[in-house]
């Protein structure tokens, strides 16, 4: 069981990190005892009067201390990645309670105007975007919520299905390549700096710059040392060192662009460089995969090794951010000059690579966000996606969103445009809530993610939902015109041609606007009287009879359900509920027909409102 697996891993990465944390303290204690140590015996020596061998106790001092500051990182770096690693399964165990610890909610990419995502809960606190997401880089998030947003082809969302199915048993690779993204926060941030610098128009640096970049601090150093001998004066090195600020003072403004363009990210090409080269070490034969790994390298070289080629070169430049490290030692080597030209030759050779390296890796995350929502719900099934008419065939289907323990399935098939399913039923009694299991349903199918179901078919639509509209006071807007507006968006929709077969092949996502459309009304036209709420809700429904659309309607409308016995395009379900000793109970299945009981009546009289009162 999931659950088990999740809890013997984070106890396994706690141990791994609380060894790693003594063993992390124990060499801080060690780099301080061999500090003291050097500091002390070189102070002896030189007590001594032993100066050639205090400085090569220096010396030797300062390759242990650099040693251990190495092997300090390097445990420093084991510990953090285990302890991500208990955060993760941490994560993933409360995702199954439907309970989140990441803070990051999609709201971003939820449009008030969107189709679906504020009815069907795709972005939010409590989420589709939520409970999948698994990714930490900014291409990851953005191709995971695209995928949400929009239907892919068939074909597309098939390859990811092949996809996620490799990755998921293989949740070793998958928590680690989630760790080593984790562990660094600025992964997150966008990389459009950095991708503008690397495909800009190249300036190339004047020629000369090459020679003196080598022959100018070697003079200086010569100067210098000439200086220290007694053989020149001092103002000549100082005439030296001005000659380097006239010669930087050419290349200062590009050096500064460059730097700024670079500096936010640069700090995660480490990490970058971690997650490239864990990619090129999937094993599989999915399409995709192998079309990732492909798009890593560039010239016969991965791009694991390119970045962190680049990461070393941005680090290097943007220290001469520190204003005492610039002049110190930055103008006497012409530091900025060195790394510029490095760069320059850096972007030359991978700068048109680097758009698709992120986009790749962003595909990778978003696939391994589908493959561990697999992996922990092994019930799920995986959803066929047909390309007939408008299919939509689904048995025991619940809601995602909800714990197993709490949701309730239920099994429904429509076919074909102008269908529209009718649902009735009292309030609470499960109609607002089966809208949303189908749509969320629909959405993560076409998104290429399994389903909660135990069958679900599924053809390529666009999903349109009408089920929270609501006032705004800034656009001077009612709740009822809101829906109006709503469904005059619906209406527009349907009027678009059909996309034909061969255009739904071959293209990740699909037309926005070539697609039948499938609906989600609920409580249609509240906001009017009854009277003229089934006048309106009639007209809508024979309306898109004639159209490419299907879809669902919940309704306290009883008379809509006639429509059933005189056309036969609507077909009637309902949920029920029953009165057992003063209490509602509710068992959320859906039943056929046109629902007889309702209880808003007893809810009223619950509340305490004198409903005998009405008769007397």
């Amino acid at each position: 069981m999931p659950t088990e697996i999740f809890s013997q891993r984070q106890q396994q990465f706690s141990q791994a990190e609380q060894a790693a944390q003594r063993q992390y303290n124990q060499l801080a204690f060690w780099r301080l005892i061999w500090f003291i140590g050097c500091v002390v015996i070189i102070w002896g020596l030189i007590r001594l009067d032993q100066q050639l061998v205090a400085s090569g106790t220096l010396l030797i001092g300062i390759i242990g201390f650099l040693v251990l500051l190495k092997k300090h990182q390097t445990v420093r770096r084991e510990r953090d990645l285990n302890r991500q690693l208990v955060f993760i399964n941490q994560d993933e165990t409360a995702r199954l309670k439907r309970q989140y610890l990441r803070s990051e909610t999609g709201d971003q990419f939820a449009g008030p105007t969107h189709y679906y995502s504020g009815d069907l809960d795709v972005f939010g606190k409590h989420s589709l975007f939520r409970l999948l997401n698994r990714t930490h880089t900014y291409e990851g998030r953005n191709r995971l919520a695209g995928w949400l947003k929009a239907p892919s082809s068939p074909d597309s969302i098939r390859l990811r299905q092949e996809a996620a199915a490799e990755l998921k048993p293989n949740i070793d690779w998958r928590q680690q390549f989630e760790s080593v993204a984790n562990v660094e926060e600025t992964i997150s941030r966008p990389p459009d700096a950095l991708i503008k610098w690397a495909t800009a128009e190249i300036s190339p640096l004047p020629g000369y710059l090459s020679i003196v970049r080598f022959l100018f601090p070697a003079i200086t150093l010569g100067l210098f040392v000439s200086w220290l001998l007694g053989y020149v004066p001092g103002v000549v090195v100082l005439v030296a060192l001005a000659i380097h600020g006239a010669v930087l003072s050419q290349t200062s403004a590009r050096a500064k662009e460059v730097s700024e363009q670079t500096f936010e990210i640069s700090t995660a090409l480490r990490a970058f460089q971690t997650l490239f080269q864990q990619a090129k070490q999937i094993e599989g034969k999915a399409v995709r995969l192998r079309a990732i790994q492909r798009a890593l390298t560039s010239n016969e070289r991965s791009a694991s090794e390119a970045i962190g080629q680049l990461f070393k070169l941005t680090e290097g430049l943007n220290y001469r951010r520190n204003p005492y490290f610039f002049l110190l030692f930055g103008v006497a080597t012409l530091w900025d000059i060195h790394y510029l030209i490095q760069l320059e030759r850096w972007r030359k050779t991978y700068g048109p690579d680097l758009s698709r390296w992120f986009e790749a890796l962003g595909e990778l995350e978003a696939l391994n966000s589908l493959a561990g929502f697999a992996y922990a719900h092994p019930t799920y099934v995986t959803p066929d996606i047909v390309e007939d008419e408008l299919t939509l065939d689904f048995t025991s289907a619940s809601h995602p969103l909800l714990p197993t323990e709490r949701s309730v399935a239920n099994s429904l098939t429509l076919t074909g445009a102008g269908q529209t399913v009718l649902i009735t039923g009292s309030n609470m009694s499960g109609k607002s809530t089966f809208l949303r299991t189908v749509g969320a349903n629909v959405v993560l199918a076409l998104a290429g993610a399994v389903v909660s179901a135990e069958r679900f078919w599924c053809s390529p639509v666009r999903v349109f939902t009408s089920m929270r509209t609501q006032d705004s006071l800034e656009e001077s807007t009612s709740s009822f015109y809101a829906e109006l507006k709503r469904l005059q968006t619906l209406i527009n929709l349907t009027k678009q041609p059909i996309a034909t077969y061969q255009e739904r092949s071959g293209r990740e996502q699909m037309p926005q606007d070539r697609l039948p459309v499938l609906y989600f009304l609920d409580e249609i036209l509240k906001g009017t009287n009854s009277a003229d709420r089934h006048r309106g809700a009639e007209a809508l429904i024979r309306q898109l009879n004639h159209t490419s659309a299907s879809g669902f309607v919940s309704t306290h409308d009883l008379e809509l359900g006639q429509l059933t016995d005189a056309d036969g395009f609507v077909r009637n379900y309902h949920f029920q509920s029953d009165l057992l000793n003063g209490e509602l109970i509710f068992d959320y299945k859906l039943r056929n027909g046109i629902c007889q009981s309702f209880n808003a009546s007893q809810l009223m009289k619950a509340i305490g409102i004198d409903m005998d009162a009405v008769q007397k």
